[in-house]
């Protein structure tokens, strides 16, 4: 199974989130970090908050924030919501579609890789919570001083 870019990133800007709960971010600034579209990631961010993951303060001190902390967010919860999983296989006007088991297969196959996402949550992600928190910070520009 294949993971779509849009669950790729809507996994990163929940990282990127967790790693910054003390304050809001914005689209801009996540976009930047990850150097990655903007536009692509107002979608992902809309949809995150449609399902309940992030909240969004709007205006010009606002941004972007968890809803709840990291160690309630499963994987499996995230991926469920990105991914289109309902029906995993399209078997359209098959001929052997009325006798044939792989559609159960597969299924079975996605139920367990959601028991596994959700054994894990965002915290999990977290362990090494320096480092990310290292990679994750934009150097923010140093004030040039009227002296020099």
């Amino acid at each position: 199974m294949q993971l779509s870019l849009y669950t790729d990133y809507a996994l990163r800007v929940l990282i990127y989130l967790s790693i910054h709960q003390d304050r809001l971010s914005s689209i801009h600034e996540i976009a930047t970090c990850y150097d990655i579209s903007q536009n692509h990631l107002m979608k992902v961010v809309h949809h995150l908050g449609k399902a309940d993951f992030i909240s969004t303060v709007r205006g010009r001190r606002g941004g972007l924030r968890l809803n709840k902390p990291p160690c309630d967010i499963t994987l499996g919860s995230i991926v469920r919501h990105t991914e289109d999983t309902e029906q995993p296989i399209k078997c359209g006007k098959c001929v052997i579609q009325k006798n044939c088991i792989i559609k159960s297969i597969i299924f079975n196959a996605f139920e367990s890789f959601y028991t596994v996402l959700d054994q894990y949550t965002l915290a999990c992600v977290l362990q090494d919570y320096d480092k990310l928190h290292g990679l994750l910070t934009i150097a923010q520009p140093r004030a040039i001083s009227c002296n020099q």
